[in-house]
């Protein structure tokens, strides 16, 4: 009947019929536009052309099978049909309940339109060039049972494909290009326990290794219906484990490859959490010393322009100004000592006192210690026995070895108000390489006169001078 006109207007007359083949009639132009019947139940249309009647610039046949009311079954197939538009799915009889469309050339299908076939159930698009199936959620009909995709060329499962067909019991995805399969992406009826469902998965190129461990797993233990589970189902990767059966593979080479990792972590951590809080204990002042030395080089700082240009005071005290019996002493002995009595009188930089008001902590520590020729440090142990240097004591610490670094100028001086001051490793190796800078507060009245003489040699000579000659070169 090829290259003839076809006229199916006598269809509506058939009143009783049921079933009707056209197949592999060419039938693809001069042809009526719709079909009417309303009888028709099976309609087989395959091998003929439909992708010349349904051609993107021809709208004349998209409704060709609407108006056949009652029918059930339609076969498609072998058509030549790359390509389905949304328009000629939703004008497929809202009756039918199985629809072929097999050996075609599709290479996409208007899911997202499959509501439209309420009543649909079986979906057969076996033997096409699909290869990519959408990442969203697709809403399969109450009554849809069956899909076939096999002998297609899809790659993977999307997440949420299947996540609402909840009456899919058949699913064919054999003959495909599947290398790895979570078994969770799968319809919810083949995660529950049932022997109902059959899923076919051979001549799949599956990807054999530690990461598909779970989906071998779950082909060993599902009770679903999987044919040619121990003969077809194969692995396509790696090479070494080409054409070897998925159940095959040992699972305890994985397990002692985690097991072997899971060790090395566990060990480094123990090992981590064990020597950290010991040497922050042991050296945790000292590391930190070091660490903001290093850092500091590490981003060039260096002092401001001008800032050593004039001296504003001889000295700086640093001292925990919370400390009453510590703030007792520097106004009460060592204001009046230094500022007003003696042959010479030195200028003292105090927080409390000579500070400007408004300006940030750090910015007047950082004056402080650059428009002072010395820091003296006041330190004094607390309440429980342990130092007491609180945050700016510690920041002008930094600053003053900056300047150490920067200038090769050492302005620190440390006075010691008490015997019980902890043994820091810093003011051991200070003692050895600079003794005269680190000063005691005798308790003996009558020895308070030489303290007082060595606080002003101190603050009038460079601390260079006093340097072990042993020790000096390997610092300075």
């Amino acid at each position: 009947m090829k290259g003839m006109g076809h006229h199916f207007g006598f269809l509506q007359s058939l009143t009783k019929l049921e079933a009707l083949s056209l197949a592999n009639n060419g039938i693809g132009m001069r042809i009526d536009s719709w079909l009417n019947s309303s009888s028709l139940n099976y309609l087989y249309f395959y091998g003929n052309h439909l992708d010349i009647m349904w051609d993107y610039d021809n709208d004349k046949y998209t409704s060709f099978f609407h108006n056949l009311i009652n029918l059930t079954y339609l076969d498609i197939s072998n058509n030549e049909l790359k390509s389905i538009s949304a328009v000629v799915l939703c004008n497929l009889p809202q009756s039918l309940e199985q629809l072929s469309i097999s050996k075609n050339k599709l290479n996409n299908f208007p899911w997202e339109n499959i509501t439209a076939l309420s009543n649909l159930s079986h979906l057969n698009l076996s033997h096409n060039f699909l290869d990519s199936l959408p990442n969203k959620v697709i809403h399969f009909g109450a009554n849809f049972t069956l899909l076939d995709l096999s002998h297609n060329y899809l790659r993977f499962i999307p997440d949420d494909f299947f996540s609402t067909a909840e009456s899919l019991n058949y699913l064919y995805l054999s003959h495909n290009q599947i290398k790895a399969l979570n078994h969770q992406f799968l319809p919810p009826p083949f995660k529950n326990v049932s022997a109902r469902q059959i899923l076919t998965l051979h001549a799949n190129p599956f990807k054999c290794d530690c990461d598909t461990s779970s989906f071998t797993d779950f082909l060993r233990t599902t009770a679903v219906q999987i044919p040619y589970l121990t003969t077809y189902i194969q692995c396509g990767y790696p090479e070494s484990q080409q054409g070897a059966s998925v159940l095959s593979i040992d699972q305890r080479s994985c397990q002692d490859i985690y097991g072997g990792l899971a060790f090395l972590v566990c060990s480094f951590l123990a090992v981590t959490f064990t020597v950290l809080p010991l040497l922050k204990h042991l050296y945790g002042w000292d590391l930190w010393y070091c660490l903001q030395v290093l850092w500091a080089g590490h981003k060039g700082y260096s002092q401001l322009a001008g800032s050593n240009s004039r001296y504003q005071y001889d000295a700086f005290v640093v001292f925990d100004t919370r400390n009453k019996a510590v703030s007792d002493w520097v106004y009460n002995e060592l204001t009046v000592n230094l500022e007003i009595s003696g042959h010479r009188n030195f200028c003292l930089c105090l927080e409390e006192r000579d500070w400007i008001p408004g300006l940030s902590c750090i910015d007047n520590l950082h004056n402080a210690v650059n428009s002072s020729v010395k820091t003296v440090f006041v330190l004094s142990s607390g309440a429980t026995g342990g130092e007491t240097v609180n945050g700016v004591i510690r920041q002008a610490f930094f600053m003053v070895q900056q300047r150490l670094l920067d200038e090769k100028v050492d302005a620190a001086i440390l006075v010691l108000l008490d015997e019980m001051f902890p043994k820091l490793k810093y003011l051991q190796l200070r003692k050895r390489l600079c003794k005269d800078s680190v000063l005691s507060w005798p308790r003996n009245p009558r020895a308070q006169p030489l303290f007082w003489n060595r606080m002003r040699m101190a603050l009038s000579s460079d601390n260079l001078k006093f340097y072990d000659k042993n020790m000096s070169e390997s610092f300075i």
